[in-house]
């Protein structure tokens, strides 16, 4: 291989080492964007706070359970404003892909919450929740917006044991 060979062959390595780095850039600022927007949500559901949970959502949201069954923002509010807050439940959202479109971001995560709940006979359970769903983002102006959540899998366990395992069909 010639000197100019080696230097085009140099340059072209260099130019996709970058073209890398610029793409995961944007894909790490997009990730962040949509964390953040995660983290959003779970001080709202947390806090109860209609308006903020409102915010996150998209004028024509939806939110899909397992079964097929879907509510809108209106219903999904009205479901976290009727639970008690509980002290002692922990959630983390995991995002596993996000993939951008030209419209909008899929965004495939895993939601894992935790609790310790006490039965009718006084008796303490830790209870966990995994649920893997497949959500839909918008960003219409200058914030993204949850547009369709879908529930794809959902695992309910008690004391460490699987107890409900429900996968979409």
């Amino acid at each position: 291989m010639g000197h100019l060979a080696r230097i085009f062959a140099a340059a072209i390595c260099v130019a996709c080492v970058c073209a890398g780095a610029i793409v995961c850039r944007a894909d790490d600022s997009l990730r962040a964007a949509l964390e953040a927007r995660y983290a959003d949500m779970k001080a709202a559901l947390a806090a109860h706070d209609s308006a903020a949970i409102a915010a996150i959502f998209g004028p024509d949201f939806a939110s899909v359970d397992v079964s097929g069954q879907s509510k809108g923002t209106a219903q999904v509010i009205a479901d976290v404003t009727a639970m008690k807050p509980d002290p002692n439940r922990s959630s983390e959202t995991t995002l596993l892909s996000v993939t951008p479109s030209a419209d909008a971001v899929i965004v495939e995560q895993r939601y894992h919450m935790k609790a310790v709940v006490t039965a009718a006979d006084g008796m303490q359970h830790s209870v966990e929740l995994v649920t893997l769903s497949t959500d839909k983002w918008v960003k219409p102006a200058e914030v993204w917006l949850m547009q369709r959540t879908v529930t794809n899998e959902l695992s309910v366990f008690r004391d460490g044991r699987l107890v409900v395992y429900k996968k979409k069909p």
